[in-house]
């Protein structure tokens, strides 16, 4: 039994990195109240405001998705190198586990960090049922929570 653990983590590796698409981070959501969070002013400062030039660029990114998709990338990267090794496989999830609650901390918008929070959780299980503490998490939850992640973070 332990020898089917043992290539659960090299098996699961590439189907846990499928739904981190690597890419910028500037969520939806970030923008969604930027509107609204402006004070009301004369007419005379709107009247202003709506003659100088408008900004046409992208929103600013979201810090914690940066940070997120930075750890993800980071995975992938030593994930790739590492493939035959379980230790190092063990520790890419791990850090990457660690790196994601530490930007869900850091994330205002609380879907989000939810978000982040349960692929956390799900590659923290990986590596806790390499050891019998608890049950593999399932392929489809996994890519799931992936995919959520990727549309908080595009």
């Amino acid at each position: 039994m332990m020898h089917r653990r043992v290539r659960a983590i090299p098996a699961l590796a590439s189907v846990l990195a499928v739904g981190l698409a690597v890419g910028g981070c500037g969520a939806a959501t970030a923008t969604s109240g930027a509107a609204s969070a402006r004070p009301a002013s004369s007419a005379a400062a709107s009247a202003a405001a709506q003659t100088s030039a408008p900004f046409n660029g992208p929103p600013a990114p979201d810090p914690a998705c940066v940070a997120a998709r930075k750890a993800a990338q980071v995975m992938q990267v030593r994930q790739g190198k590492d493939q035959s090794s379980q230790s190092a496989l063990v520790k890419d999830f791990t850090d990457f586990a660690s790196a994601l609650n530490a930007a869900a901390r850091q994330e205002t918008h609380p879907a989000v960090a939810k978000v982040m929070t349960a692929l956390a959780d799900d590659y923290t299980a990986l590596v806790e049922s390499q050891s019998g503490a608890v049950p593999l998490p399932s392929v489809s939850t996994v890519q799931n929570d992936g995919a959520a992640f990727d549309k908080a973070c595009p």
